[in-house]
């Protein structure tokens, strides 16, 4: 299984990156919002974890650029943005066609990272 972490913050996705190797994933994490097109691509990832805000482009724009390119892997939403926001970005990815596995509020609950990257079903924040 691999992921792609896409943060701004090199060190949130590397956070996730790091739990997700421990959980048996090959992880990747990029900071460049503009190149991750061409990293999906790549790397086929099975869960791309995404941050809402972005320099270059937001999750919105990267959400239609996934629906462009036919992405069918797992969305993983994470953003410190309150919880409304995190429910229209999840409703935005799944008009779209794209599947969302989880969306979680920054700080990151671990713990929770982890079952979900194990397959466990969670409750999501929206």
């Amino acid at each position: 299984m691999r992921l792609l972490a896409v943060d701004d913050d090199a060190a949130s996705a590397e956070l996730i990156v790091r739990v997700a190797e421990r959980c048996g994933y090959e992880a990747f994490a990029t900071s460049d919002s503009r190149g991750v097109i061409n990293l999906t691509r790549a790397l086929a990832p099975d869960i791309l974890a995404v941050d809402i805000n972005m320099p270059n482009i937001d999750a919105n724009d990267l959400f239609a650029l996934l629906q462009d390119i036919q992405y069918r892997g797992q969305i993983f939403i994470v953003s410190g943005e309150d919880e409304g926001v995190l429910r229209r970005t999840r409703q935005t990815a799944e008009e779209r066609g794209l599947r969302v596995v989880s969306v979680q509020q920054k700080p990151l609950d671990f713990h929770k990272l982890r079952l979900m990257l194990a397959g466990a079903p969670l409750k999501s924040v929206a």
